[in-house]
Formats: structure tokens, C-alpha cells, sequence
């Protein structure tokens, strides 16, 4: 998530401006952040403090709760993502698979294991929209081997042959704005929406859902990085749906509340895979959960991050505020250079 998007001249994808790319690829942060996490865009957290036991929260005074108005509904869903302290640094851990998609008809296939995590703090804000909410967001995460289930710096893709460099999702800086109203920048033309979270009660149980569906202007352009870009343009969907408990969520004490979920992302290929521009995409599906703290991240992750990116199992500070954010696909720009297609020299 990011600060209010700069506007951008229309133009074709071929010829679309860098501040044009940069104004896309904010509102994808804003609404990808809120949602939870990396260029993944997937892990949120709990603080220790909040992790009250059902039989205390049933105990607890209980909140009327109108999820269909806009205001509610972010603060509430906010308190299940994050935590509305802004003292409180929240975690979360999330483990899946990624397949390859191609085609209409090919068997969709098992490529690597992923396990990450998000580290964040929440602040509240006012803002010309109503309460909101600032988010400070850093995500790292790891590929792993199918059968053995190790992490692995190297892999050789079945889908090309090559042996490849994986490339850690690591990024330092997610961070955004969030309000009742969301306002963004689509071609020039100013949208207004309310905050679109939708939410299922059944039972005791809460579900919510919150999806992004778009296709932005490539960060990195076939031209310059012509093994590492899919082309023109990136195709993203993310799709995130947590569970909770009804107690938990009329109870006004808790900041922040332990949620059980899924996350599934649709995308381009990755630029480290050296797919070009081939037909198909990537599919990633997740399990996702609040931590009660980065002690219960599992060790082999620990050590993992320690040996290069430590840093990232802290959140981002508040004055990283109106910092530019991260993604798999910048940070790949900044740290690796275009490689030669095949046979060329």
C-alpha cells in the first residue's frame, strides 16, 4: 500500500510513461498491502497482548457491529489483518505451493514449495475520507524443494530446462494508506469507492474475503530484459479469505484478532524463472495464519533469513513513511541484470 497515486497521461502499453507505471502499480500496492502483504502481499500478525481465549472474549463485553458500513467495516478488518495499536509490531507466517498454469488444456504443475512471512505495525491516521489507517509492512519469502522440503537457492526449471537463481521475495518497504473511501487513479479518471471488504457470518464464524484483479504496465519491459519480462504487460489477481470467530470480533478489547486463512495469487511468470514472454502463468495457493510472535515463526525460517536478510523479520519504522514500496519485480531490477537469450553471446 502506498500514498494517494500520482495521475498519468493515457497511453498505449508500448510507449506508457514510467510515472504512469509507477501510478498503476500504486493502487496494486494499496489495495495488495491492506489485504496483507508481498509483492506477496499475503502475511499479517498478531501481537502477544492480543491473544485473549475464546472463554474471555465470550466473557467480554460485546460490540453491535455493522460490517455494511464502510468505516466499521475497515476498522474491523483491519483489527484481523493487523493490529490497531500502533505499539503493538504484529507477525504472520504463510507456507504453499506454486504451480504453473498453461494453456487451456495442460495439466496444471506443482513447481516449488513457498513459505514466508509478513512483519508489521499498523498506525491510525485521519484522513479527508474519515479514520484511517497507515500500514508499515515488510515481507520476506522463501522457495523450498517439493519432496525434501528444504529452501533452495538453486532450481532447475522443468519448464525450460534451466538452472536458475531463485530470487528471495524480500521487500524492505510495503507500506499504505487505507480510509472508508478509497480513492485511486485509473487513466487519469478518479475513482471513489467504499472500502471493499465482503464478510460471511455462519455460525460463530467470520469469513472475509478480499480480492484484487489487475493488469499493469510491466516493471520490467521485454525490450530491456528480454528473459526476464513476460511481456508488456503483468497480470495479477490476489485473493485473500480469512476466518474468525464472532466472539472475538464483538469483543472491544481486542486490537487485534487471531484469524485462520487462505492465499491465492494468479500472475505472470516470475523474472528469475527466464520464461520470457511464454504462454502461462504462475498460480500460488497458501495457508495463512496470525502469530502470537516472531517466536513462533519455525526455526528453519529463522535461519534462513538470518544468513542474508535479518532485517527483514522487523517491520519498516514509521518515518519510512511516503518511501517507495517494494515488489518482487523492482527488487529484481535493482539486484540482478538482464540475461542474454538463448544463443546469444
Amino acid at each position: 500500500m502506498n500514498n494517494d497515486n500520482t495521475k498519468g497521461e493515457s497511453a498505449t502499453s508500448e510507449s506508457m510513461s514510467r510515472k504512469e507505471i509507477l501510478s498503476r502499480r500504486k493502487l496494486l500496492g494499496q489495495l495488495g498491502a491492506v489485504a496483507g502483504g508481498a509483492g506477496v502481499l499475503a502475511a499479517c500478525g498478531q501481537s502477544p497482548s492480543a491473544t485473549a481465549e475464546t472463554t474471555e472474549a465470550e466473557a467480554a463485553p460485546q460490540l453491535d457491529i455493522n460490517l455494511q458500513d464502510p468505516s466499521e467495516s475497515l476498522k474491523h478488518f483491519t483489527r484481523i489483518f493487523g493490529d490497531t495499536n500502533v505499539d503493538n509490531v504484529t507477525t504472520g507466517w504463510f507456507e504453499g505451493t506454486v504451480y504453473s498454469v498453461i494453456g487451456d488444456s495442460s495439466q496444471v504443475t506443482p513447481l516449488l514449495g513457498l513459505e514466508g512471512v509478513g512483519i508489521m505495525r499498523v498506525q491510525p491516521v485521519d484522513t479527508e475520507r474519515g479514520p484511517g489507517y497507515r500500514v508499515f509492512n515488510r515481507e520476506l519469502a522463501f522457495y523450498k524443494d517439493l519432496r525434501t522440503g528444504k529452501f533452495v537457492d538453486e532450481w532447475t526449471n522443468p519448464l525450460n530446462g534451466k538452472l536458475v537463481e531463485t530470487f528471495p521475495m524480500h521487500n524492505m518497504t510495503v507500506n499504505a494508506e487505507t480510509a472508508p473511501i478509497l480513492k485511486f487513479d485509473v487513466e487519469g479518471t478518479e475513482i471513489s469507492i467504499p472500502f471493499p471488504a465482503s464478510w460471511r457470518t455462519v455460525g460463530p464464524y467470520v469469513f472475509s474475503t478480499f480480492e484484487i484483479h489487475t493488469s499493469v504496465p510491466s516493471e520490467l519491459q521485454p525490450e530491456e530484459w528480454p528473459m526476464e519480462s513476460p511481456g508488456p504487460m503483468t497480470r495479477i489477481s490476489e485473493m485473500f479469505q480469512r476466518t474468525v470467530n464472532m466472539s472475538d470480533l464483538r469483543n472491544p478489547e481486542l486490537t487485534s484478532i487471531p484469524y485462520t486463512g487462505t492465499w491465492t495469487r494468479l500472475s505472470s511468470w516470475y523474472p528469475w524463472m527466464l520464461m520470457g514472454q511464454a504462454e502461462g502463468n504462475l498460480y500460488f495457493r497458501a495457508n495463512m495464519a496470525k502469530l502470537s510472535g516472531p517466536e513462533e515463526i519455525p526455526a528453519a525460517f529463522v535461519e534462513k533469513a538470518n544468513e542474508k536478510h535479518a532485517a527483514y523479520l522487523e517491520p519498516p519504522s514509521l518515518d519510512s513513511w511516503g518511501q517507495p514500496n517494494d515488489s518482487t519485480y523492482n527488487t529484481y531490477e535493482r539486484e540482478r541484470s538482464p540475461q542474454p537469450v538463448d544463443g546469444d553471446s
